[in-house]
């Protein structure tokens, strides 16, 4: 392949076409160079690069600078005369390129033998620039045939060289991820947990307490063959290698018979305000087969289900009720639902804060009081999401009041009914 061929497509990518990934590598040789070229680690600084150019032009280094206003790339092929694209190989590139990078070369001399697109990848490659293709791109469009997700799961156990000479000589050297078990140390790997933003079609029947901020660690046991996945002390999966069809209740189970450490079991997921004030991570697990790369399952990230909004009413009683409010536009407000608030302690918080604000008394049970258009005071629930139906929170829960906020804090009723529906 001629380096012209590469740089024709490159340049087309750059401004948008898909020309570099559709580009044919049939021998691994070319793809190497390609890739090297590319992605190379070997690079020099935009100073350095720049410096040279301005010793041979024979003017102040900041004159260059004041001569840069896009991509350092473009600036240097600015200098290529040439009107003809080059007739070297990509390798015979790639060897000039690695003499650039050892300083044995000359600006000037280098940028007669290039066409200006030519110049414009190679200077691109020099100093480093981000290209228009992802490595991981690159690769997988090496070999159409092959699984996009054998090639990113391989590149945790492989290098991008060596998955370039499996793919034109031994795709066995690959990994499928669906075959985890045939290579197991090849699943050391923390499997991605999705934050659980609303209410999904999937398994959220149990769910696990994971302690240690949830933060896991994952290691094989060669000698009983068990992938073991654990947060501090407390086993959180496991699968074996052997048995890969395995649900989460039964490998938990297999791994209990044999050992005594503390598992973190799947439990019914228990009612919305409970599970918002567990201390530990909580987490909506697959509960099927094991899978290293497929994601976990979901994380229950509080915080992003707790919203400001306004006390608009209250009804005191052995239960305390509260209306909330999200605004809409400047200063207007929208009915979102109601809470209930069940703890002594929690409602003791709530009627003293409007005693104070209000003056008013809170102990007269079972009658709404209205607080005034003028008065914000900010309450902080946590709802799993907004019914689109009704424009109502799902399962509010009470999480406190807010002294240090007012108006400009409460949640957008727009923004409010978008959160959990993305």
């Amino acid at each position: 392949m001629l380096f012209t061929d590469l740089a024709n497509a490159w340049e087309r990518s750059r401004l948008g076409d898909r020309s570099l990934s559709s580009l044919d590598f049939n021998e691994e040789s070319t793809a190497l160079y390609a890739y090297e070229i590319l992605f190379s680690n070997e690079t020099l600084t935009e100073r350095k690069v720049l410096s040279k150019v301005a010793n041979e032009l024979e003017v102040p280094y900041e004159i260059v600078l004041e001569l840069l206003d896009k991509r350092v790339s473009t600036l240097l092929a600015s200098e290529s005369s040439a009107s003809n694209p080059c007739d070297w190989g990509i390798e015979d590139m790639l060897k000039i390129r690695n003499a650039v990078i050892e300083g044995e070369y000359s600006f000037l001399e280098l940028s007669k033998q290039m066409n200006e697109i030519d110049a414009r990848l190679f200077w691109s490659s020099v100093i480093g620039e981000q290209q228009p293709i992802s490595a991981l791109r690159f690769l997988r469009r090496l070999n159409t045939s092959i699984s996009p997700d054998i090639i990113s799961s391989s590149r945790g156990f492989l290098t991008d060289k060596e998955i370039i000479h499996a793919v034109y000589n031994d795709v066995n050297l690959l990994y499928d991820p669906k075959l985890w078990y045939q290579k197991p140390t090849a699943a050391l790997r923390k499997r991605r947990w999705i934050p659980w933003s609303k209410y999904k079609s999937v398994d959220i029947e149990v769910y696990q307490s994971i302690p240690n901020n949830g933060i896991v660690s994952v290691e094989y046991n060669e000698g009983e063959d068990v992938i073991i996945e654990k947060a501090g002390d407390v086993i959180t999966d496991v699968a074996y290698p052997k048995h890969p069809k395995l649900s989460l209740k039964e490998r938990l189970l297999k791994y209990s018979e044999s050992h005594d450490e503390e598992i973190a079991w799947p439990l019914p997921t228990p009612s919305w305000d409970s599970i918002i004030k567990h201390e530990n991570t909580v987490r909506f697990p697959n509960t099927g087969g094991f899978s290293p790369t497929e994601y976990g399952g979901y994380v229950l990230v509080k915080q992003s289900h707790i919203h400001n909004l306004r006390l608009a009413a209250y009804k005191h009683g052995d239960v305390m009720e509260i209306k909330l409010q999200a605004i809409d536009g400047i200063d207007e407000f929208l009915d979102v639902g109601f809470c209930g608030v069940y703890i002594e302690s929690e409602k003791s918080s709530i009627a003293f804060d409007i005693e104070r604000i209000l003056g008013a008394n809170t102990e007269e049970v079972n009658r709404w009081k209205v607080i005034p258009d003028d008065v914000c005071i900010v309450i902080r629930v946590s709802s799993p999401f907004v019914d689109r139906r009704s424009g109502a929170l799902s399962k509010p829960s009470f999480v406190e009041i807010d002294n240090e906020m007012g108006i400009s804090d409460v949640a957008q009723y727009v923004d409010l009914v978008g959160v959990g529906n993305e």
